[in-house]
């Protein structure tokens, strides 16, 4: 579990096991290696961390690792069910590892005091940056931006060449709405393409120096995102020469349409060569100074397909009397994310029983994961065909719609970007992309936030909806 390239060792831990072979260290380095990666399903690493685990006879390594993959897929009642098991069964003091899976869980799980109290028992004198890094985790998680700031700040004074601080102090900063001095820590995010080979990030070009340049923007980022960053590309066509756009294959026709004929969309690694790279999560860096947000007009920055949102039009004229409202209910793309950013089918059901409201799902549901679809249609909402495998189609019937109530997540950035009136549900601990002003969506000002009062519950959170909701349902009757 040391080495760096963990893709090789997966890939050597397959071969071996497929050929028979069984040992549980080398069960157990696979399931850390692959959680450390998103390499495969996440029930694939709780499969063989159970098998290790059953193998060892419990050993404390096996334990220890058991609690960080739990950890990994949000699981954090397990992850703590562990590091006390594996407490019970040393002597001396828990290794550092142990304390900060501990501490990252009760984290997640609200219990922020107990996580900084029991990193407050660690010892001065072994208090490295790896402790810093871990007491900040748990001022973000109880949104004490500015405690966390001065923590990584720390950790780079010492190390200024760690990733993990740069990354998480533009996070802090960003939520604080202090975004020039965010972006350029930003830039140290893993999928920035301008990393050299040691992974510090290469200096961005200013505007004026792009005249007459050939430019490639790299959609390096998850779908929201890349919507999101979008609505600069039309200003940086104006700002150089030629701009080739590869976004996520899923976006492709939406961009084409909705950019100048002067911006050439291709699929990833289309593009001509010796051109200049930048991550399109770059974009908001090397526009802030001139533009800010540059938030979208009364219509939108992306243009959908006019033929498509009118047959959506008369594909609901069928549906029952009521509002059309689309619903996005599961964020995130790890199980740890799922479980902040998600509604359960007890939340789906309140929804389900709205008077004068037909609900229409829009949730994306990747390949291994679409039996969940019974969990909206078992509430009384429509799913018609697959929604988000086509981005062009979904946002076609958003566009249909009267309006969208969503989790954390891209449908959220779909609907801010055609300006669709809507409502976007933000965990107890909101993250930076969604910050506004009076409870307007800064980024998405036809959107606003409703804050979730206590983790793990969003009944008072749907409350809140549904009386503005029943408003409009009234004004529209009346």
């Amino acid at each position: 579990m040391q080495s760096a390239d963990w893709s090789a060792a997966i890939s050597a831990a397959e071969a071996w096991r497929h050929n028979g072979g069984r040992d549980w260290r080398i069960t157990l380095n696979q399931a850390v290696c692959a959680s450390r990666i998103r390499h495969g399903p996440e029930y694939t690493w709780l499969q063989l961390v159970q098998e290790a685990l059953q193998q060892s006879g419990h050993a404390p390594i096996a334990l220890l690792a058991a609690s960080e993959v739990h950890c990994a897929t949000g699981q954090w009642e397990e992850a703590l069910a562990l590091v006390a098991e594996l407490e019970q069964r040393r002597q001396a003091q828990l290794p550092w590892e142990a304390i900060r899976l501990r501490c990252e869980a009760l984290g997640r799980l609200g219990q922020t005091s107990r996580a900084l109290e029991e990193l407050l028992q660690w010892p001065p004198g072994q208090r490295d940056w790896r402790w810093q890094m871990a007491k900040a985790d748990a001022h973000v998680q109880a949104n004490q931006w500015r405690e966390a700031e001065h923590l990584y700040t720390s950790v780079l004074a010492e190390r200024p060449h760690q990733p993990e601080a740069h990354l998480n102090l533009a996070l802090a900063l960003l939520s604080q709405q202090r975004c020039a001095e965010a972006w350029p820590h930003y830039e140290w995010r893993r999928s920035n393409p301008r990393l050299n080979q040691w992974g510090i990030p290469q200096p961005l070009p200013s505007l004026a120096s792009l005249i007459g340049q050939d430019v490639v923007v790299v959609g390096e980022q998850g779908i929201g995102d890349q919507v999101m960053a979008c609505r600069y590309l039309r200003h940086l066509a104006c700002a150089c020469r030629s701009l080739h756009v590869e976004p996520a294959p899923r976006l492709a026709p939406l961009l084409q349409r909705s950019l100048p004929n002067t911006v050439t969309v291709v699929s990833p690694g289309a593009s001509p060569q010796d051109t200049l790279v930048i991550g399109m999560a770059s974009l908001p860096m090397l526009f802030w100074q001139e533009l800010g947000l540059a938030a979208p007009g009364a219509g939108g920055y992306l243009q959908t397909d006019r033929q498509r949102v009118e047959h959506w039009r008369q594909q609901l004229v069928g549906l029952p009397h009521g509002l059309r409202l689309g619903i996005g209910w599961l964020g995130g793309s790890t199980g740890a994310e799922r479980r902040e950013r998600s509604l359960s089918p007890a939340d789906l059901q309140l929804l389900g029983d709205w008077p004068d409201v037909q609900w229409l799902d829009l949730q994306y549901l990747p390949a291994g994961m679409e039996l969940l679809a019974t969990v909206s249609t078992q509430a009384g909402m429509h799913r018609l065909g697959h929604p988000g495998s086509d981005i062009d189609d979904t946002m076609a019937l958003i566009q249909s719609l009267d309006g969208v109530l969503t989790t954390r997540q891209t449908v959220a950035h779909l609907a801010g970007a055609l300006a669709k009136p809507g409502q976007v549900l933000v965990p107890a601990r909101p993250e930076w992309r969604y910050w506004g002003v009076n409870n307007r969506w800064a980024w998405h000002p036809s959107l606003t936030l409703i804050q979730q009062e206590e983790r793990g519950t969003w009944e008072p959170a749907l409350r809140q909806a549904s009386h503005h909701w029943r408003f409009q349902t009234w004004t529209t009757s009346t």
